[in-house]
């Protein structure tokens, strides 16, 4: 039964109720992996510590979604609702999760570990990947146009196979973006 919570708290997993509407809620340290997120609406919500590794996202809603410190591992965000979609993530482990071909322009990556994420064909133009760690993070086809990429670790992508314009880098990073040249680049 699909029932409606507003400004809530919830820091007990039992009290979750599945294919729910939540607005403006806060969910402080749930361990979601046994539970159905599927079909949720999550509005101006709030996820602080929390565990959604491995969770089904199919057809959730996720509109102005903060995560803090949570432990997405293996998400496929791809499946969730691409309407609104709009979501920070904050200090995050995000390990081989993807994003494939969604629409990233409302979200930021802030010092978050993205190692394996998928970031094909994604549209991510201006979007803060400030401080994350991209090890094998995958990027092709995708536009990065203008997107914050300072202080990010493990940069590995083609320029020639993603749009880069006016997307802020730094000049530790370059050598990232030259490694199918195997350069051996001196400082």
């Amino acid at each position: 039964m699909r029932q409606d919570f507003y400004d809530i708290e919830l820091t007990d997993v039992k009290d979750f109720q599945e294919k729910s509407s939540y607005e403006a809620c806060r969910f402080i340290g749930l361990d979601f992996t046994a539970v159905k997120v599927s079909q949720s609406k999550f509005l101006d919500c709030t996820f602080e510590e929390c565990n959604l590794s491995n969770s089904s996202l199919v057809d959730t809603v996720l509109n102005g979604v903060s995560f803090y410190n949570c432990k997405l591992l293996g998400l496929h965000f791809e499946y969730a609702n691409a309407f609104g979609f709009s979501c920070q993530f904050d200090n995050c482990l995000l390990k081989h999760a993807s994003f494939y071909q969604m629409n990233l322009q409302n979200c930021k990556f802030l010092n978050c570990d993205l190692e394996g994420v998928e970031f094909t064909e994604v549209k991510a133009m201006g979007v803060s990947f400030e401080g994350s760690h991209l090890l094998s993070a995958h990027f092709e086809r995708s536009d990065l146009s203008r997107a914050d990429l300072t202080g990010v670790t493990e940069l590995t992508l083609d320029p020639e196979f993603n749009s880069m314009k006016g997307a802020k880098i730094q000049f530790a990073q370059l050598p990232g973006l030259l490694v199918k040249y195997e350069l051996n680049i001196q400082h």
